[in-house]
Parts: C-alpha cells; structure tokens; sequence
C-alpha cells in the first residue's frame, strides 16, 4: 500500500498535476479563539511537535441506549463471533475494548490527493465508558498536527473498526499522512463493518448503506441529522466565511455514525452466533459462509432452516451442491427432483438430473425426460446469458446429443441379438 502511495505521488509530481507544498498561513489567533468554543467544555487545543489541533472529546456510560440496544449489551461480543461474516480468520482474537472505531468526513468521495480529511471521528471503550474523540481541522496549515496526534494516540490499540474504512477512510487518512511526512497509521487487524453487512444482510435488505441498517437493525433514527452529501459544503462555507451554524451538525452526524457502528458490531455479532437466525436470509447467509469456510454439517444445518421462495430454492441447490461435492449422488438426485416438483420445471434443478442421468447412471431416456424439462423452464423463466448452460440453445444441443445416445443406446441391442 505504501510503495502504491508513493509511486502514485510521483507520478502527480513529475506531470506538475501535484505543486509542491507551500507553507499553509494560519488563521488570525483571534478567529481561532472564536472558533474553540464550538462545544464548551468538551473541546481541546492539544500542542504537538507540527503545531496545534483541535479536538472534541465526549464520554457515554455503557448504559447509553442506542435505538433498542444499548452500548455496553453492543459492545460484549467477542471475535470468534465476527471473524465469519468478515470472511477474516486473523479476526478470532479480536477485543473490542483493544480497538479503535474509525469514521471520517472529508471534502469529497472521490478520493486521491485532492480530497482532505477535515474531521476524524474515533470511540473507544477505557474505565467503563465508550469515548468519541473528533479531530477537526480548523484550517489547512493545521493538518500535519492532527494527522500527527492522531497517528500517535491510534499506535497502541490492536486495530480498527470501520464502515468501508478497509476502501475509503484509511487509504485517504495514508494519502494524507504521506502528503504532510506525518506517522502512517498501519493497524495491525482492521474490521471492515461493511464487509460483514454484505455477507449477512445481501439477501435481505435493498441497501447496505450505514444509515439505512441503523433503522432496520438497531431501531435507531436519527432526528434533523445533516445529508451527507451536504458536509464538504458546509465545510468549505466554514473555511470562507467563518460559518459555524450547520458545522455542529456535522459533530453530530459523526458520533451518530461512530456509535452505529457500535451498535452494528454488537449485531453482527449476534447474527453471526445464532443457531436459528430471526429472518430465513440470514440463515441463508449463514450456510453460506459455512459452507465457504469449509464447515459442511453447519452450512446444511442453516440451509436446512430455509424453506419457500427464492431463498429457499436457493438452500436447496446449495445442499444438492454439497452432496454432489461429496459422491453422495443419490441424496443430491433427491434433492433435485424435490426442487423440480416445488417450481415446475426448475432450470438448475432440470439441469442437475440430466447430468446425473446421462453421466452416473447412463440412462439416456431419463436424460432426455429432464433436459426437455429444462428447456420448458428456462422458456419460462428467460433473461439467461448465451454462455449459460440454461440457455434455450445450449439446452437444445443437450437434448440433440442425447437423442444420438438415445438412438445408439437403442440398436445396440439388437446388433448383439443378430450376431
């Protein structure tokens, strides 16, 4: 990652897209006096060897109810629990009272070094409380300072909790820090919240967006929050024109998104641990992961639990795939012959049995019956790629070639009888 950034660095240097650095020039004192008392009483000037950073730092007791859990009840899950749905065995060990959550706001998505990252957001559990701490970047000619004291207060945890952090918050926080010869931040495990909602949550919500499985998970919504595509805005109003009015909307969009994030970990993890999900798509997921994990006795357990609609036709290819894996051929036939009778002429399903006909058991006949049967759902069905096996035409080439057995199949019978 770091030989990427810099030769990426070099490139934008020696094209003249990226100027060398110049000297940022502070702010009057007398503005930054005005501006620290954005929240009394729980703000800092904290002085570092690049200069001084502001920061914002709040305390909640792990009583702290968040939409229908609380903090301390989200926060009680353990990495064995966690390492599944992140597809990340290096996960098994993780403590969350050793990890820092992460989330930033910047001037834009698009990344790269054009794009500043103006507030860092960070909670962490210490003497029974879940503390939030908010870097903000008062002005440019302050960057290096934050970055600074950040890299140094993030070195000592285990690793980081993030939402898309693994893609977007941690590449463009390197970006900066190697822009501004600050300390990179390198955590040693980093769990990606997102990439665990993708793995339980695909099948069942149209959306994986944070704010969205906050309402659907955690029962949390959040009252005149500020639209994310509106902070660099209000950002860039600030750095023009001193305005701080909707500035605290965004501090508060922060901690909302920070304490989600604890909050989705502790369902994650929940999901992740039940023996029989709430919802039929997380069981699917579940045996998914499993069965990708190589842990086939559970993988059929959560399928098993599946029944009707998509999903469950689904977690029954998925339990014939297994026995098919394994030699098990006659209880795979079983199941596909179950999923070809509960939607008429099931394409997969159809598929599977040709196979099993023509290739295990060599009887062309019952091949035929099933491919034609095949062909009959994928009219029905439609929208199949012509690189597909359940494309009419590839289906209509199985079924030719198994009439020529079929046919062959036939004579040589009577060729044995007259000789």
């Amino acid at each position: 990652m770091r030989d990427k950034l810099r030769s990426r660095l070099e490139r934008l240097r020696r094209s003249g897209e990226l100027a060398p650095a110049q000297p940022a020039v502070s702010p009057p004192e007398d503005r930054l006096r005005e501006e620290r008392f954005l929240f009394p009483g729980e703000e800092s000037q904290e002085r570092t060897a690049s200069g001084c950073c502001y920061l914002r730092q709040l305390s909640f007791p792990l009583e702290q109810q968040h939409g229908d859990y609380t903090l301390g009840k989200s926060l009680d899950c353990y990495g064995s629990d966690l390492s599944l749905p992140a597809r990340d065995h290096s996960l098994q060990a993780l403590d969350p009272q050793r990890y820092l959550f992460l989330d930033i706001e910047t001037t834009g998505l698009s990344g790269g070094t054009g794009t500043w990252v103006f507030m860092i957001g960070l909670g962490w559990l210490s003497q029974g409380s879940f503390n939030i701490r908010q870097y903000f970047l008062r002005h440019p000619a302050e960057e290096r300072a934050m970055l600074h004291h950040f890299a140094a207060f993030a070195a000592p945890f285990d690793g980081l909790v993030t939402f898309n952090g693994k893609a977007f918050d941690l590449p463009l926080i390197q970006t900066r820090q190697m822009l501004r010869k600050t300390p990179q931040t390198a955590p040693r495990e980093h769990l990606d919240l997102l990439i665990c909602a993708r793995s339980l949550w695909r099948k069942r919500f149209p959306s994986r967006r944070l704010s969205f499985l906050e309402e659907s998970l955690l029962g949390f919504q959040r009252s005149d929050d500020i639209p994310g595509a509106e902070i660099p805005g209000v950002y860039f109003s600030y750095l023009r024109h001193g305005e701080t009015g909707r500035l605290r909307k965004v501090f508060e969009h922060n901690v909302y998104d920070i304490l989600s994030m604890a909050g989705l970990l502790g369902r994650i993890a929940f999901t992740a641990a039940s023996e029989r999900p709430a919802h039929p798509a997380e069981s699917y997921a579940l045996g998914r992961l499993y069965h990708e994990a190589g842990h086939i006795e559970k993988a059929q357990g959560y399928y098993c639990q599946v029944s009707g609609g998509a999903l469950g036709q689904a977690a029954l290819l998925q339990r014939a795939l297994i026995h098919k894996r394994h030699g098990e051929w006659a209880e795979a036939a079983t199941l596909w012959q179950e999923l070809a009778g509960r939607e008429n002429n099931h394409p997969e399903a159809c598929v599977e049995l040709a196979k099993y006909y023509e290739h295990r058991v060599r009887d062309y006949r019952t091949a035929l019956h099933w491919s034609s049967r095949a062909l009959a759902g994928s009219h029905r069905r439609g929208g199949s790629p012509y690189s597909s096996p359940l494309h009419p035409a590839a289906l209509q080439h199985r079924i030719n070639r198994l009439k020529t057995k079929f046919e062959q199949q036939k004579t040589r019978p009577a060729l044995k009888n007259a000789e």
